[in-house]
């Protein structure tokens, strides 16, 4: 009898665990739900089969696996998110209310598309998918004037022929973070500042990332990952403080993670509650940015130009919010969110209203 996994580096997520037996969750069906997960998540021989039975699929032309499409060139695209009315309307009160509490300092929202909607022509035929742009500009609607609208897929759009998503993960790639950037920079102040110019390095070649975990597809595709270095030695040095972690580093990345499944991490380890990336910018000009995985790599790009950014992460932070504004005096605040988490997200009321 083999032993439970507690994680599949092959589908890059965590399996379910045998369920503790309990009235309560026989009465309710919850408990035979978690069985079956259990069941299913655990079967010896599970990453084997999940090999074939894509397969199977692939030849009898099914083009669709677990919300991830298989498109044109390699490219997989994850099904693109319809918000929940409930938890939309209770996102944007918050992020209202949040600057109706703290209206001196400038806030911004930069909203990027994904991969399905900035590149239609790579979606398989007949795929149907829910309109993103739609989506997005209802939230810049309600938003309105409180908040300073970063039109990151006007931007995209533009270079949507370069390799600016990857082929086989739902992140964009640091080169479509760059693009982003270099729109972003007039309405974030940053073109008043010395330009730090940068250089794109290649740290790997071999990136598989997780939409090809999950679905089974493009399983042996490998891509390059890309970070973004200044050209000069003298420009700004970097201190990251992982807050609850209680580690400090002087590098915004984690080399040791391109030894792992997940390439992506290479980006700060991962994703963090809250980091606080000091520099050495003689300006002193303080950010706080409130995000999703898709800043990553984008805030390698913006740290040189601040003397500090807070960063959180609201699906973790835990903390309280209140102290951190009440600790730093922000100039600016970013809410940095790919559009399938932010119409996905149930976490961000939580932390933006605690008082």
């Amino acid at each position: 009898m083999h032993k439970d996994r507690q994680m599949s580096e092959k589908e890059m997520r965590m399996l379910a665990q045998k369920p503790e037996i309990s009235l309560s969750g026989i009465a309710s069906g919850r408990f035979m739900e978690q069985y079956e997960e259990y069941v299913s998540d655990q079967f010896a021989g599970r990453d084997t089969w999940v090999r074939i039975k894509t397969f199977a699929d692939s030849v009898a032309g099914r083009t669709e696996e677990g919300g991830v499409f298989k498109g044109k060139d390699h490219y997989l695209m994850e099904v693109v998110a319809v918000a929940d009315e409930s938890d939309l309307k209770e996102n944007l009160d918050a992020m209202k209310n949040f600057k109706e509490r703290y209206p001196d300092i400038q806030m911004h929202m930069m909203l990027v598309p994904n991969a399905a909607n900035v590149m239609e022509d790579k979606l398989p035929a007949f795929a149907v998918t829910a309109s993103q742009s739609r989506q997005i500009s209802r939230v810049k609607a309600e938003l309105g004037d409180s908040y300073d609208w970063i039109d990151a897929e006007k931007v995209l759009d533009a270079h949507k022929d370069e390799a600016i998503y990857y082929h086989t993960d739902h992140h964009w790639t640091s080169l479509g973070a760059w693009y982003a950037f270099q729109g972003a920079k007039t309405q974030l102040g940053l073109d008043k500042s010395e330009e730090i110019k940068m250089k794109a390095y290649a740290v790997s070649d071999s990136f598989n990332g997780t939409l090809s975990a999950k679905s089974g597809y493009e399983t042996d595709y490998k891509e390059p990952i890309y970070i973004y270095l200044p050209k000069s030695a003298d420009a700004p040095q970097v201190a990251v403080n992982y807050v609850e972690e209680q580690k400090k580093s002087a590098s915004m990345y984690d080399s040791s993670k391109l030894d792992e499944r997940d390439q992506y991490s290479v980006f700060f380890g991962g994703n963090h509650a809250m980091i606080d990336i000091q520099s050495t910018q003689t300006e002193k000009r303080r950010l706080l940015v409130f995000k999703d995985s898709y800043a990553n790599c984008f805030l390698p790009l913006l740290a040189p130009y601040y003397r500090e950014i807070v960063v959180i992460d609201p699906r973790y932070y835990t903390g309280k919010l209140s102290s951190v504004m009440s600790d730093k005096q922000f100039d600016d605040v970013l809410f940095l969110y790919n559009a399938n988490t932010f119409f996905e997200d149930r976490m961000l009321a939580g932390v933006l209203d605690e008082n």
